[in-house]
């Protein structure tokens, strides 16, 4: 099992950077019923995020961007889903599609930061990946390929100036290849098919994209990118360059549902005191041991979630620091323990949902709200538990075949 160096330790959460999410709490709580009715986070608040420096985090210093650390960039995310769970998964999707650019070539990144700090994207591996035919298909053409496909739950679209986008190429021995492109939000258009129940207000609608040039140098294979061998010049020299691509784009999905756990908690522990609980002898939950149990158990479930993900960022940063990659079995770690933290929030939210009774779930309360976002998000493929146990077991015990190239 590979292991940190022990001189090397992650530089932890830059707390300023934290603070600037949480100053935006009231605006994106006051906001969030809004972002359901419209299925998109509003422009107050995508201008606001924006304005705060919070789109970006990872994006090294040289192009502009705060070089901060993973651990910093799911500290904002948890505090971000705090507030609302929509807000926090669109600028966890948006984050980590931008840093995915990163890792190009020099020339991809002077297209995509030449023009300014801010530029944002965002992105889908696999589309249709049960459907052959859905994927998105490149033709190949001088200096590079057209793109054709369709590109459902594409969250954070209507900021994003760019997509990282799953394509099939030629690979080098001539048999199609898994890969992704960028490509410029000029190139697609958007299908409104974001109707849910969970998550309404990431505005997660479908990109089509039909005959869009890509050129070579915005191209990288998935199994380079999955391995670290990244297309930018910069990986040896800026460690938020060298981040583990996979582990990034994992470790995001959990923060949001994080949050919303904590805003479960909040809710919980500010009206259950006073209320009294139905049928019973109690005229106020806190003195009633069940309630007790309950929200032990909730705020014990989030704190583990926490410290879970907290790790896995840490990792990562860790290596990257070091100049190091990690290997398969700690990638597969992160990926467990990201379900893990997802089932731990949606185990806890569960829990609060039953302390507060029938009533939590009316259609337009902020219990009801956190519940539907939370079981939503919480049912990302990468966050499902059981695939990500799976990975990290066969791993352990040596599988002759890998479950999956998405570690």
């Amino acid at each position: 099992m590979t292991n940190i160096p022990v001189t090397v330790r992650s530089p932890g959460p830059d707390v300023e950077t934290v603070q600037r999410a949480s100053a935006l709490f009231d605006l994106i709580r006051s906001e969030a019923a809004q972002g359901q009715e419209d299925r998109q986070v509003t422009k107050a608040v995508t201008d606001a995020v924006d304005d705060a420096g919070l789109f970006n985090l990872m994006v090294p210093q040289r192009l502009g961007g705060p070089g901060a650390s993973a651990r910093t960039m799911i500290e904002v995310l948890v505090e971000l889903g705090r507030a609302d769970g929509s807000t926090g998964w669109s600028a966890a999707l948006v984050n980590a599609c931008t840093w995915f650019a990163v890792t190009y070539s020099e020339q991809a990144q002077r297209e995509i930061w030449g023009v300014g700090p801010k530029a944002k994207a965002c992105g889908i591996f696999f589309p249709g990946m049960t459907r052959r035919h859905q994927l998105g298909t490149g033709e190949k053409v001088e200096g590079g390929y057209l793109l054709t496909g369709e590109y459902p739950y594409a969250s954070g679209n209507a900021v994003a100036d760019w997509a990282t986008l799953g394509m099939l190429i030629d690979g080098p021995d001539g048999t199609p290849a898994m890969a992704l492109g960028l490509v410029e939000a000029g190139d697609w258009t958007v299908k409104d098919t974001w109707f849910t129940l969970g998550m309404r207000g990431t505005g997660s609608n479908t990109l089509v994209v039909k005959d869009a040039y890509v050129p070579d140098h915005r191209i990288q294979t998935f199994d380079a990118l999955a391995r670290g061998d990244y297309a930018t010049p910069y990986a040896r020299t800026e460690p938020s360059s060298r981040a583990s691509f996979l582990p990034v784009g994992t470790v995001i999905l959990a923060a949001p549902g994080i949050g919303l756990a904590k805003a479960a908690l909040d809710y919980s522990l500010e009206k259950l005191p006073a209320r009294s609980v139905g049928y019973t002898v109690y005229t106020e939950a806190r003195n009633s041991p069940t309630h007790h149990l309950a929200v032990a158990q909730a705020a014990s479930n989030i704190d583990a979630a926490h410290l879970l993900l907290a790790r896995a960022a840490d990792d990562i940063d860790a290596f990257a620091a070091a100049g190091a990659y990690p290997d398969e079995r700690a990638r597969g770690r992160i990926r467990m323990d990201t379900g893990h933290a997802v089932t731990l929030c949606k185990e806890a939210i569960d829990v609060l949902m039953t302390a507060n009774g029938a009533g939590a779930f009316t259609q337009d309360g902020l219990l009801g709200r956190i519940w539907r976002d939370a079981n939503a998000a919480g049912r990302h493929a990468f966050a499902t538990p059981e695939i990500g146990r799976e990975v990290y077991g066969r791993l352990l015990l040596g599988a002759d075949d890998p479950l999956t190239i998405a570690v």
